[in-house]
């Protein structure tokens, strides 16, 4: 928590400037998920906080669950996801509540942009138009300050600016190249890479590897085609084992056919790769992947 002194420095003439970074957990479903109400999704169900001083160090953070109005009971796939368990959403605050106290934080350090990665404002408008209707306008307010600043800290790492994930920018920091789906630990990964890419402490000789993985996994994406065309959990999964065999020796001899000493595979042909496994009711396995050397 913050001292008595920077409190007061906070409501004076001269205010100390603080950062604010937020993440959200939102409910989610697969397409088997039948109660799962689809006109109120994007609800929130968790949000954490970090606040920073001028100088990036720590000076308070706050996190809770939230129960969502209309899908209070969570899918599995979304527990799997967060970790959240049915009893955390069943006993957490409302949104109201949560952001209340969010707010007040927020007036406590005259904070008027907060700091996310990724689309987080425009899930927020969403989920409030479809779920929150009549929500006081000072929370419309709340969510008006969200900013995402992913083009700022590319352009400061990259000289231009990239779409890249938390994870991705957690591997020229330094950190474990995961992302928690922890509202609160999400928020303090932002929080820690924008102090480390501010301060220019990130891994510069990483940077370069981190574009190339980014082409990379870019292409690959643009070049599935079934995937894009058919849901991945409505595929038939429930091939024979000789069919899944045969699919398999095709795609090692269409990559021994493109494959050159010394050069990794195409990323298209990968992607090829991929979708004849998904045709043939097997995962995809062959998405370029960041390797920390």
């Amino acid at each position: 928590m913050p001292s008595k002194e920077k409190n007061k420095q906070a409501t004076s003439k001269n205010p100390e400037r603080y950062y604010a970074f937020f993440d959200a957990e939102y409910t989610c479903f697969m397409n088997y998920d039948r109660k799962f109400d689809r006109n109120h999704s994007n609800e929130v169900i968790s949000i954490g906080l970090v606040i920073a001083d001028h100088n990036f160090d720590l000076v308070e953070e706050y996190y809770t669950p939230i129960c969502p109005r209309y899908n209070p009971v969570l899918t599995k796939y979304c527990k799997e996801l967060t970790g959240l368990t049915q009893r955390e959403i069943s006993e957490a605050p409302s949104f109201e509540e949560a952001f209340h106290k969010m707010d007040m934080i927020l007036q406590n350090y005259q904070i008027n942009m907060v700091c996310v990665w990724g689309n987080d404002r425009i899930t927020l408008e969403d989920g409030l138009r479809k779920n929150h209707p009549f929500i006081s306008k000072r929370y419309k307010r709340l969510v008006g300050k969200v900013t995402d600043i992913t083009k700022r800290l590319t352009k400061r790492v990259f000289g231009y600016s990239m779409s890249v994930s938390l994870a991705d920018m957690k591997f020229i920091c330094g950190m474990e190249h995961l992302v928690s789906h922890n509202a609160l630990e999400d928020a303090r990964d932002l929080y820690q890479i924008t102090r480390t890419v501010m301060t220019n402490r990130y891994k510069k000789a990483k940077v370069r590897q981190l574009e190339d993985y980014v082409n990379q996994r870019d292409t690959y994406h643009r070049h599935r085609r079934f995937r894009k065309l058919w849901p991945l959990d409505e595929y038939p999964r429930k091939k024979s084992p000789a069919f899944k065999a045969a699919s398999e020796k095709y795609i090692q001899s269409l990559k021994e056919f493109y494959r050159k000493e010394g050069e990794s595979l195409p990323a298209p042909i990968l992607a090829i790769c991929d979708d004849i496994r998904n045709l043939s009711g097997m995962d995809a396995r062959d998405c370029p992947k960041l390797i920390d050397n």
